[in-house]
Order: structure tokens, then sequence, then C-alpha cells
């Protein structure tokens, strides 16, 4: 075992010395045949008659060389090394082929590796966490409403008592708290209300203090607050006496008891921990808070235990409650499942889709540069006969051509990763910048299996696009190579290989590339957009009030009562911002601007859609019942004027319209046109048969008739994606009738956003628990998600321009090599006295027919997916774009076989006769 180890790490080190080591051989060898010499003289030679004996006696000197060579060095090595040497000179001789087919295996391995990280994130999280993978969910489902109960308050006191293969247990819960700092502005802030047994699950100990203990749960114990690192580091500038100072959020103020150490968010995304406080007796079952419940594996215990033991302690409760709990069936899962559950069987498909696609794109790119490297492996046709001829074997020419291959798509690939880090960079700060935080948990990097995944598809190319063009050139035909030498012709033969790869790389081009340039200009102009006066005069908020009842304050004891408060709340706060002199008008609405949620309305006298037109949105409304789409909202009374939108016709709102028995309803010219038609609007009724998720139970009313009386211009004509203005029906309210709304105030000045710290002082004063989410202007929200929209479109036009070459330089490549191979007959043709006019005609007609095929078959295919899926590509300038990119392919085709026809009838008829 010892020589076999000691032979392979010589060879290794001659191997990296090989200078050194072909140094020491010729001295070796010429020490042999000086001693060799030395003994011929001994027997009387001459020393000539010695030097050839002494070389005859030694053998080929050159053939001794070999053979060490061989003896001490990896020889396979040695040929993989000169083939990537090969593969980057050739990849520096055709530089088209290499910006092109690189290119295109570049975004395709970005798009795939992308993918495959944010699903390897989604599906294989890792809880940062001491034995993190002990650490479980515990959650009802109930199996009638396919849903989980978060309900379940005495369940988990039961759990927490009974279940002994989880301890200990913990619940959270996230709320939002107004923080309140002296000198300060008010912040809204997520807080984690969580039992203290969630400290002891996730085993972090505190970086000062203590965290939350179980004495701190009951009621009558003082108020405590623990924070988080970073709010210690930012707010308290790391004071290090911050143990017993103050803090307050909402009405309550807290002792702060304890910091917990960087990174540490636990449950979810948190840096302010306080005790949950939710007493059983005082809730029903299956009423309360909705709360998540968590624990840790006990020593020895394992998922399928703890779901054994739970179900049977389930099955306990069945019995004695079946009204709340015959349909709830606990499950024990790892505990970031309930977050994204990945393993759901339609989720689990829908992943196993996209990771399929991307890798078809990868694919059919790869073959893309294959057709291009065959074309070229085309013109070597001699070069690999010869090769043959001289004893190299078949699977070391393909070898060699997928080493080549290799070194072509490792360039791409590590581009690819480049782009992929870039990708992921700009997506986590695109997310960001809109407020969306993911669990603490998931972190979009490039990981070890990312680069795993990055190498298999770098092998994966090159197996495309160099094996299969080299499994043909080094076919059975490979000999007829060494009659063409010098001919200028190839032996490479496809007869209607070519034809329907010409044809099938048009109708690819022709179907896809118009969908991707479709969405690439909708994205760019979106993304560039200009937001619009209204827009850059408006900062909007949305206002939620936060129901935490402060230490002996009064309770609203009926519904009534709580909706006379708000009322209340929000008239004061209206009456103070209309009071100062930066704010020109104030308004309220249920949306943004916008952002209306969507639903399905039946017009009186108004034909319904057809089934199959609501269908192919994916929406299906009551049984049997489709309806027409429009946006939903609900606006003051005075929203129209302060948004200066003009009544078209009829009459605004007015205070009467806003009562709950009210049934007067604005529409938008959209509406009128798209759904009215020819008819009058006004006075027309409406009635909801169906809603979207977006729009909740309590928004909007079934089987009840709304009377049209006004109709105003369409606003706004969403600049987010210019070709949608939408349908919309207005509906009447009054501040306070529902709660959250968005507040919208027109503020004097170019910058609405600078008012934004004295609008959240203003809410404070009137009521600590008036909370206020996304503060921004309406343009700094529209250039947000622009931001994002300018990633898509700079991923979508790399896309496209990759796609677009690559399909280019295939057809250019095919039909330049199918009039190529048709030389000699050019050239025969030409001999004989042929009108050139009437040869290239005849190349043309044949070409104009593949190429008239495939495009005439990518319209096809792009037509009927536009028509399957419901989208608009035929509408507008969509209508355009298909026949441009049709009638930019055949050109393309057309342009490849003109330089080919052209060298055709240059040829020599004595050299076209002598061709194959």
């Amino acid at each position: 075992m010892i020589v076999p180890v000691r032979r392979v790490l010589h060879r290794l080190m001659s191997f990296f010395r090989s200078g050194r080591a072909e140094d020491e051989l010729a001295r070796e060898i010429d020490s042999h045949l000086q001693l060799l010499e030395d003994k011929f003289l001994a027997r009387g030679m001459t020393s000539e008659e010695a030097r050839q004996a002494a070389r005859r006696a030694f053998g080929g000197v050159e053939q001794v060389k070999e053979h060490q060579r061989d003896a001490r060095s990896f020889r396979s090595l040695d040929h993989w090394w000169l083939d990537v040497k090969l593969g980057v000179r050739m990849l520096i001789q055709h530089p088209g082929l290499t910006l092109v087919g690189g290119l295109g295996v570049a975004v395709a391995v970005a798009i795939a590796t992308s993918t495959f990280s944010i699903i390897h994130t989604l599906r294989n999280p890792a809880l940062p966490l001491d034995e993190g993978g002990r650490v479980v969910a515990i959650q009802n489902w109930d199996a009638s409403a396919n849903n989980p109960e978060r309900r379940i308050l005495h369940d988990f006191v039961t759990w927490r008592d009974e279940l002994k293969s989880v301890q200990p247990i913990g619940a959270f819960r996230i709320v939002w708290r107004n923080l309140i700092a002296s000198g300060g502005q008010p912040e809204l802030v997520r807080v984690a209300e969580m039992s203290p047994s969630g400290f002891r699950v996730a085993r972090v100990p505190p970086l000062l203090g203590r965290y939350l203990v179980d004495g701190d749960e009951r009621e009558a114990a003082p108020e405590v607050l623990v924070i988080g690192s970073e709010v210690w580091r930012t707010r308290f500038a790391s004071d290090p006496a911050i143990v017993g100072r103050t803090l307050q959020l909402g009405h309550i103020s807290y002792s702060i008891v304890g910091v917990m150490p960087e990174g540490f968010a636990f449950p979810v995304n948190d840096r302010f921990w306080i005790p949950l406080r939710a007493e059983p007796s005082r809730y029903q079952r299956r009423t309360g808070p909705d709360i998540s419940v968590f624990g840790r594996l006990a020593a020895g215990a394992t998922l399928e235990s703890a779901q054994s033991e739970l179900t049977r302690i389930a099955q306990q409760i069945a019995v004695a409650l079946p009204k709340t709990h015959e349909h709830l069936r606990p499950l024990v899962s790892p505990y970031t499942y309930p977050f994204f559950d990945m393993e759901q069987p339609e989720n689990a498909v829908a992943l196993h889709v996209v990771q399929a696609l991307v890798i078809l794109l990868l694919v059919v790119v790869s073959v893309n540069v294959a057709i291009l490297v065959y074309a070229r492996t085309a013109t070597r046709q001699s070069e690999i006969a010869v090769r043959s001829a001289l004893g190299a074997s078949r699977g070391r020419i393909v070898a060699q051509l997928f080493v080549e291959a290799l070194v072509l798509s490792t360039a791409a690939a590590a581009a690819g990763v480049a782009l992929t880090a870039f990708a992921l960079g700009e997506l986590e700060a695109g997310l960001l910048r809109l407020s969306i935080q993911f669990p603490f948990w998931m972190i979009f990097r490039l990981s070890t299996g990312a680069v795993v995944y990055v190498l298999a598809l770098a092998v994966l190319a090159a197996a495309i696009v160099g094996v299969v063009p080299a499994l043909k050139a080094t076919g059975p035909g490979v000999q007829t190579g060494l009659r063409i030498i010098g001919a200028g012709g190839s032996g490479m033969r496809l007869g209607r290989t070519w034809t329907v790869l010409i044809v099938a790389q048009v109708a690819f081009a022709v179907a896809l590339l118009p969908t991707a340039l479709f969405h690439a200009w909708d994205s760019i102009r979106a993304g560039i957009a200009d937001p619009g006066p209204a827009a850059r005069e408006f900062l909007t908020a949305r206002v939620a009030i936060d129901r935490a009842i402060p230490p002996n304050a009064a309770i609203d004891t009926t519904e009534r009562q709580r909706r006379e408060r708000d009322r209340n709340r929000f008239a004061e706060m209206e009456r103070r911002l209309k009071a100062e002199p930066e704010v020109a008008d104030v308004t309220f609405a249920l949306s943004v601007p916008g952002e209306e949620p969507t639903v399905w309305i039946e017009a009186e006298g108004v034909r319904m859609p057809p089934a199959s037109q609501s269908e192919a949105s994916g929406y299906a409304v009551r049984a049997g019942t489709f309806g027409h789409e429009a946006r939903f909202n609900r606006v003051d009374v005075d929203f129209f004027d302060a948004f200066d939108v003009p009544i078209l016709a009829g009459r605004a709102f007015n205070a009467g319209d806003a009562g709950p028995a009210a049934d007067a309803i604005i529409v938008n010219r959209t509406f009128a046109e798209r759904i009215v038609g020819d008819g009058e609007v006004l006075g027309r009724r409406i009635r909801y048969v169906g809603r979207s998720g977006d729009a909740r139970p309590e928004h909007v009313e079934f089987e009840r008739w709304y009377e049209i009386v006004g109709l105003v211009s369409d606003f706004p004509a969403r600049p987010t994606d210019a070709r949608v203005v939408d349908a919309k029906i207005y509906h009447p309210s009054i501040p306070g009738e529902i709660v959250p709304i968005t507040l919208a105030m027109r503020v004097r000045g170019d910058a609405p956003a600078t008012f934004a710290g004295r609008l959240r002082e203003i809410a404070a004063s009137v009521d600590a628990n008036l909370q206020l989410r996304d503060v921004m202007s309406m343009d700094e929200a529209l250039r947000k998600e622009q931001h994002l929209l300018r990633l898509l479109a700079a991923a979508l036009a790399l896309l496209t321009l990759s796609v677009v070459l690559l399909s280019a330089a295939g057809i250019y490549a095919l039909m330049s090599f199918t009039v190529a191979q048709r030389r000699r007959e050019i050239g025969i043709r030409a001999a004989l006295g042929a009108d050139p006019r009437r040869i290239v005609g005849a190349i043309f007609s044949r070409a104009l027919g593949q190429l008239a095929i495939g495009a005439v078959l990518g319209v096809t295919a792009a037509v009927f997916a536009d028509g399957v899926s419901g989208g608009d590509l035929m509408e507008g300038n969509g209508a355009i774009v298909l026949p441009l990119v049709s009638l930019f392919m055949v050109m393309v085709g057309l342009l490849a076989a003109l330089g080919p026809a052209r060298r055709g009838l240059r040829i020599n008829p004595t050299e076209a006769l002598r061709e194959p």
C-alpha cells in the first residue's frame, strides 16, 4: 500500500515540476550512455565505434524518454491540460462565438442558479440556533377548512402541561406598537409578545441583564421589555447602564430588563420582546388571540414520537370537546415549515416545475450554442479526419471537443455566478426598500450547494455544446474528410436535419422573443414612468389602531362605542392636520389610489362575460356565475376634490351618501367604456358577485344593488403599468368607519416626505395607539416599485438580448452552412452556363421557404400561447412586435445565405468538379 501512494506522490511532483524532471532524465540517460561507451572503449573500440555501439545497446533514446515520462506522470492529465489550452486558444480565435455563446450560457446559468438559491433557501432553511434542528412548531390544522387554526390558547396550555416529548414549549404573537421616545419622533415597531420559555427554547443567553422569566407572565407583574442589541446600539448609544431604563410602547411604559446579543431575532425577525399575557379563562375554546406555538424536542424524542404523543392528547380533547375539536388535527413539524411550507404537494410541484423550466432554458440555450459549435466543427472536419487517420480514437477526439466546450461553459458559468451574486444582492436590497423582511434564518446567498449546482450546469452545457457536435463530426463518414482536404468543402452532411433545425430555430425565436420584448419594454416603461404631479404632492400613510388597553383605562363595552371612539380619533386627527400651514388638503380612502382590491360585479342590463373569459384569469366566482372585473375603493366624500379628479357626469358624493343605508356609488370612465359600453351609465345599478383575497368581507356587501350617481375621469392611470387602466368603483365613507384606512394629504412644497415626522407627532398627540405604517409620498412608493421593475427590465433585456443574438447567430450559421454544402452544385451549374440570377433565386427560394415555415409556426405558437394564458400580446403595440420579429429573423436567414451564395458563384468549375 505504501509503494502505490509513494508512486502517486512522485507522479504528482513530477507533473508540477516537469522541467526539472526532464533535466534529471536527460542527465540519467547521458550517464548510462557514458558507462556503455566506456565499456566498449575498454574492449578496444575507437571513440566513434564505442559511441555508436553504446546507443545500439541502450536502444532508442526518445522511446526510453517517452516510457519514463509515462511512468513518472499522469499522461491523461497532460492530455487534458493540452485540451484546456487548445480550448482557450479556440475561444480567442473565434471571439464572435465566444461572446454570443458565452453570454447566452451565462444568462441561463445565472437564472438557473438564482432560482436554485431561492428554492434551496425556502426548502432547506437552517435555524441558526443551538441544535436548531430540534426546535419544532406545533399547530392545529382544521381539516374541514383546510387551514391552520391559530386560536389555540387553551390547547397551548394543555400541550405545555401534558406533552413530554417537547419541552420546553412556548408561544408568541406579533403586534405593532408606537415607540414613543422623549425628544424623538414616534416610530411604529414590531414587537414579539412571547412566553418566557421561548428564550429557553432558543438557548441564547442575554448580552446584558436577563431575558423574560415565568413571573413576568402574571397580569399583576410589572411591565418589562427585552430589546435587541441593534436597538441598544442605535437608540441608547450602547449605554452599559441600560437595564432599568424605561421605554414607552403605545400607552404603556416598560422597564428594560435585558439586551439580547447581535443577530438574535427569534422567533421571526424581532428586536423587542414583551411577555405574552393571555389568560385562557377569559376566552371560549377557539376564540381569543391568534398565537403560534413552538418548542424543543426533549432528549431522546423524535418528530415521530412527538407526533404520536400529540395525536393521543388531541384524541382525548376531541372526545371531551367534539363541537370545537372534531376536525382539528395537531401537527409537529420543524420550526421553519409553517412559515414557508414547501413540502405541501402543490408547493413542491410548483417548485419542481420552476426548476425544470429554468433547466430547460439552459438546455435550449446550449442547443443554440451547439448549433454554432457544430457549424464551426464542420470547418475542422479535415483536421479531425487527419487525427483519426493517425490513430486518434473517437473517444479521444470527442474528449478534446468536450474539454473545449467545457472551457467555454466554465467561463460562462463564472460570469453567471457573478450575475447571480449581483441579482441576489439587489433582490435583498429591493425587498428592504419595500419594507419586506424575511425571517432571520432566511438569507439569500450563494451556498456551497449552489456552487456544486453551477458546476453541474457547466458540465451539462458542455455535454450539449461539445459532445453532440463531436459525435456527429466523428461518425462513420469521418474518413471522407481526407478526400476533401484543401478543397474547401465539408464531409458533414445532415440532409433534412438541417431543414428541421432551421425551421425550429426560427419558430422558437419568433414564438418567444415578442413576449420577452413585450414584457421587457413594459418593465422599462414602468420603471422610468413619471408619476405625475399628484404623486409628487401627496403624502400617504396607512393608519391603524392598536387595540392594546393601557392599565386602568376605560374599556369600550360595545361595538358602537368602539366605532364612535374611532371616528372621534380620525376626526380630531383630520382637524389638526388641516390646521398645519404645510397641509393643503386631507382625505381618506380604504386603499392607496392605484392599489385597490379586485372585485367581480354584475351590472344591471349588461350581459355577463363568458365563463371562459373569467376562468382564463384564474377566478371562478359564485357557483355558475361569472362577473365583470373591477377595482373597489371606499373614499372620503371630498376625495375627488382633494385629488382634483373632475366629475364628468352626474354628481360628487355628499355627507348624506356616507350612511350605512346609502347606495350611491361613482365609477370611472374606463368602467363606463369597458363594462357599460354605449349605454347610459348614470342611474344604472350594480351588485357584487365575487372578490379577490384582497377585498375583505366587511368591505363588500353581496346581493345588494348600488346605484351609479357620478362618473369621474380615470385616476390614477397606474404609472407602473401604463397599459392598464382599470375599471373602478368608489363607495362613500367617513373616517373611522373602516380601520385600517389610508390617509392622503396634499403637502405644500417640493418634498412632502419632509412632513412625515410632523405627521407622526400629530398622530401620537391625538392617541398614542394610532399607528402609521408606510408613511411616504406617492412618488416615493412608486420609486420603490420602479426600482424592482428596472431590475426586472434589466434581467429581461439581458435574457432577450442573449436569445436574440443566439437565435440570429444560429440561423446565420445554419443557413450559411446549408448553402456552403451546395457549393459543388452551384459551381457545376455555373460551369454549365446557368444564369447566375436563377442560381441565386433557387438558393434564396429554398432558404426563404424554410424561414417562412419557421416564422409561420412561431407566429402560430405565440398567438396560441397568448390566447391560452389570457395575455395581451396581440393588443396595441404587441400586434406589431410579432411580425417585426418574424421579419427580422427571416432577414437574418437571407443575409446568412447571401454570402455563401456569392462565394459559390465564384467557384472555379474545375475545383467544383473535384469536390465530392
